[in-house]
């Protein structure tokens, strides 16, 4: 266990891999660009592709990951779409964490990332969704927000976040959660700053043999930073999502400073377990340019920000539950101005 000199960072949680993995999917297509359209149909062809649904809306809208200026003169198109916001120049993608996934069985995802490719304000937006929100799932009645996923899998999850905070999601990203050690461990561990109580769990949960974690800062395994990322015994909800925004900025920066080869062996083994309703062509698109899109600067923000939900026990199937009942009026506020700024869609969107 290599112990470094870093300034600190604290934590991780199981987001995190949201996270992690919403800037690996970019750096993946990166990568693709740039190896020759063989090579990147062979690569491609090792993600799991699932067909897009018809939309709701008749209107049709431009192709995702248009380029926009900021109030000025452009062709891709912003308005209000179903009632819900949408700009051709900021494309949204819900980026979800399961265990467990197959065609035929959704799983289980309890982290629920919006990740907004803003070409509009040359802005990479992250956008985490609390899972413990009580909303209404459409056709299920109020429940916690990760009951979407488990009811109706990843349209459902759209879904009822567009039905509760007004944006338009433009396609989902499904990350099983066993490609985030295999990222890690190709990467050559990544380098987190722990308390000691992060430490002891680590060593007595992770399923490393190398139980050597003290508080400090240290380059840690695949599986180590698997465990960090799901520590549920400090700290609550809104700790962990604190966690995960340190924990990109390590992945992010491993990721950009790993050689191709290493990058390559790790998109092989990582691809398969990446599922999404993006298709090839869209991915190949984002690939031209996705190294302008590593390079935009990272903004982030929670759902419900402070002061924007109260906690409550509700009774959801018969049992107490404590929730997080979002003020929905100021959400959807928060979730605009974040996404759109002063670029907020007003008129009806007409289509491409």
């Amino acid at each position: 266990m290599n112990k470094t000199k870093k300034s600190p960072n604290k934590g991780k949680s199981k987001k995190a891999l949201i996270r992690n993995i919403a800037i690996l999917f970019l750096s993946v297509v990166l990568l693709i660009s740039g190896v020759g359209c063989v090579y990147a149909d062979q690569m491609l062809g090792r993600i799991n592709f699932v067909p897009l649904e018809d939309p709701v809306s008749k209107v049709e809208t431009a192709p995702i990951f248009q380029e926009g200026t900021a109030s000025g003169d452009t062709s891709a198109q912003a308005g209000v779409l179903g009632g819900l916001y949408h700009d051709d120049a900021i494309t949204n993608i819900l980026v979800m964490g399961v265990d467990d996934y197959q065609p035929n069985d959704p799983g289980r995802s309890d982290s629920m990332m919006l990740v907004s490719v803003d070409s509009r304000h040359k802005k990479l937006k992250l956008t985490s969704f609390m899972r413990d929100m009580y909303v209404a799932i459409p056709g299920h009645g109020s429940q916690r927000l990760n009951v979407a996923y488990a009811s109706g899998g990843p349209q459902l999850s759209v879904s009822t976040i567009e039905a509760n905070f007004g944006t338009d999601i433009d396609r989902f990203v499904l990350i099983d959660y066993a490609s985030f050690s295999k990222i890690v461990d190709k990467l050559g561990g990544v380098t987190m700053t722990i308390t000691s109580g992060e430490a002891k769990l680590i060593n007595q949960n992770s399923g490393d043999s190398r139980r050597n974690l003290s508080a400090g800062t240290f380059l840690l395994s695949g599986k180590q930073a698997l465990y960090y990322s799901r520590i549920r015994a400090i700290g609550d909800d809104f700790e962990r999502t604190e966690r995960q925004r340190k924990v990109f900025s390590s992945i992010v920066n491993k990721f950009k400073t790993a050689s191709l080869g290493t990058i390559n062996q790790a998109l092989y083994d990582i691809l398969p377990l990446v599922t999404t309703n993006m298709t090839k062509n869209e991915v190949l698109n984002m690939a031209t340019n996705a190294l302008t899109y590593l390079n935009y600067p990272v903004s982030q923000n929670r759902i419900p920000a402070n002061n924007e939900y109260t906690s409550q026990r509700v009774s959801i199937g018969g049992s107490p539950a404590d929730v997080l009942v979002p003020d929905l009026e100021k959400c959807q506020k928060t979730v605009a101005d974040f996404i759109y700024e002063s670029d907020l869609p007003s008129k009806t969107y007409q289509g491409k």
